[in-house]
């Protein structure tokens, strides 16, 4: 949810600090009063555009800033991106030269992140806009959202996966022909690469590195033959096994006697090291012979990587296809005959799942067909009518069912796609039916509406504002509205304001106590706060609250 915002000199607000709450919160103010302004703000945060357009007029800079709540896949997804995972505060900023910022937790962000961090939780809703719902793309995954089928989803993916993998290379093989003069190029390859018998892939480092050495062997060995001038003919080693034949006349002082012990000791272990190193740099001597075929040897393989435009593990990688682009030549028939077996195998155990699911999906369809047309009804769309449309497409990683929904708004009316049926204010109700069933199934936990009430009134709004209200059980919702009947069901009421001053124009939100509120639902009614308003936005504040069962 949101917890709280803060808006500076974006268009018309001047600066703006407001918390928020759970359940409904209703903004209500005069038309023209700025309240497009104030989602338009949210919808920064969440990854909208940012223009500067959008900066207050005479202001260098415009700021937005937002808390928000934590759920467990949104931890996972700032930690699995790094960034600080005990709190959730996004802030974007742009200034008149064009250069913005978006930060998450004080880190820097993307819009793209900020878009995928929030699309599964947070949804904008206006009358006009194309919402997913309409869309007939998104309606199948709606349908399994509601079937709870995600154990056999996966089964059916994996099993495509597999089907569609064979398939692919069955449809490859059968177009892959060569013609004699290829073959002989690919044995000839084949042999070229063979002969250089790469079994090390860092092969040609390694004989860089010896001739290398071997290039500085004049200057290595002169060092050598020093070393062991320092060690022998009465160098150290021999002074040193003096030095330690001499302790033994010291037996008698205990308190050195450790020390004596510890020199006796390194002596024999700097001998030891001594032959260790020695043994080791003779043995990296490099006769002439040798470095003639390291050369020939790299000379081999850079040759190679030259010819073929890569390196020892791109050889080794374009051997195996080479040799499998054989094989597949002199046992084509063969091998697609298996291919096929295996193909067919594989569609037959992913058809029996897809078919399972398929049954899953029409027995929910028919639950969930009675559970949107109780909630058309409860809009006062008691003769609308919800199917959802099954046909038979190609097989894929969701099964092979293609669906869309339909509906018929009124009695006697063909069922058509959602986004052809419906007048301005039928496509909001329906729209809020709709999102009744699907918000909590997907994770959502606050919806904005915006002016989604337009075209009705009466009971209808009352209607509406009980639909909100119940859908507000389970998540935060928001609804900018100009119907008191609608305003009249939220938990937690707001006042967007317009206010001019000289030559400048500013826009606030204020938080509305009970008396507060039934004086701007005198206002939102009839126009004024006289005794009659009054008392008429009291009644219809205590109906709505028995309506929607709100407690004292």
């Amino acid at each position: 949810m949101i917890e709280s915002l803060y808006i500076k000199n974006f268009i018309l607000i001047e600066e703006l600090n407001i918390d928020f709450k759970e359940s409904f919160s209703a903004f209500i103010g005069e038309t023209g009063a700025g309240k497009s302004i104030f989602i338009d703000a949210i919808g920064v945060l969440l990854g909208n555009r940012f223009t500067t357009s959008m900066i207050r007029k005479d202001c260098d800079r415009a700021l937005i800033e937002g808390s928000f709540s934590l759920n467990e896949q949104i931890i996972k997804t700032l930690k699995e991106n790094d960034f600080d995972s005990e709190q959730l505060i996004v802030s974007r900023s742009l200034s008149q030269d064009g250069k913005s910022s978006v930060r998450i937790n004080g880190q820097m962000a993307t819009v793209g992140f900020l878009r995928d961090l929030f699309a599964p939780y947070i949804d904008i809703h206006s009358q006009n806009d194309n919402q997913y719902l309409l869309n007939e793309k998104y309606h199948l995954q709606l349908l399994d959202e509601y079937c709870g089928n995600q154990e056999i989803l996966q089964k059916v993916s994996g099993l495509y996966k597999e089907y569609h993998q064979l398939e692919n290379r069955e449809r490859e093989l059968e177009s892959t022909t060569f013609n004699q003069s290829q073959i002989e190029i690919i044995r000839y390859q084949l042999d070229e690469i063979e002969k250089l018998n790469i079994t090390d892939l860092n092969e040609d480092e390694q004989i860089e590195r010896q001739l290398k050495m071997a290039a500085e062997s004049e200057k290595i060995q002169q060092n050598i033959e020093e070393m062991r001038q320092l060690f022998s003919n009465d160098g150290i080693l021999d002074k040193l096994y003096s030095f330690t034949r001499l302790t033994s006349a010291f037996s008698g002082f205990e308190e050195i006697a450790g020390n004596l012990q510890k020199i006796t000791d390194d002596y024999y272990d700097i001998a030891d090291n001594y032959e260790t190193v020695m043994d080791r740099l003779s043995s990296n001597e490099i006769d002439e012979s040798e470095i003639d075929r390291l050369n020939e040897r790299l000379f081999a393989l850079q040759k190679a990587k030259r010819k073929y435009a890569t390196d020892l593990k791109g050889l080794k990688e374009y051997h195996q296809t080479l040799s499998s682009q054989l094989e597949d030549y002199d046992n084509r028939d063969f091998i697609l005959s298996q291919l096929r077996k295996q193909k067919e195998e594989a569609y037959q155990a992913y058809k029996k799942q897809a078919d399972l699911l398929a049954q899953i999906r029409r027995q929910k369809a028919a639950e969930l067909k009675k559970d949107i047309e109780i909630q058309l009804a409860d809009l006062s769309l008691e003769k609308a009518r919800f199917e959802v449309e099954f046909t038979e497409g190609k097989p894929s990683a969701r099964g092979s069912d293609e669906v869309r929904f339909l509906v018929s708004m009124n009695s006697g009316s063909n069922l058509q796609p959602l986004a052809k049926v419906a007048s301005g204010g039928e496509i909001s109700r329906l729209m809020l039916g709709l999102k009744v069933i699907f918000a909590s199934l997907q994770g959502s936990r606050t919806i904005i509406f915006d002016e989604i009430d337009t075209g009705v009134s009466g009971y209808v709004a009352m209607n509406i504002g009980r639909k909100m209200h119940q859908l507000a059980e389970n998540i935060q919702v928001f609804a900018i509205t100009h119907l008191p009947s609608v305003a009249a069901c939220s938990d937690n009421h707001y006042l967007i304001t317009k206010t001019q001053r000289d030559n400048s124009t500013r826009t606030d939100v204020k938080a509305l106590d009970e008396n507060e509120f039934i004086e701007q639902l005198a206002i939102l009614s009839s126009s004024n706060v006289s005794q009659t308003a009054l008392e008429a936005a009291r009644e219809l504040y205590a109906n709505a609250r028995r309506l929607c069962n709100i407690q004292p």
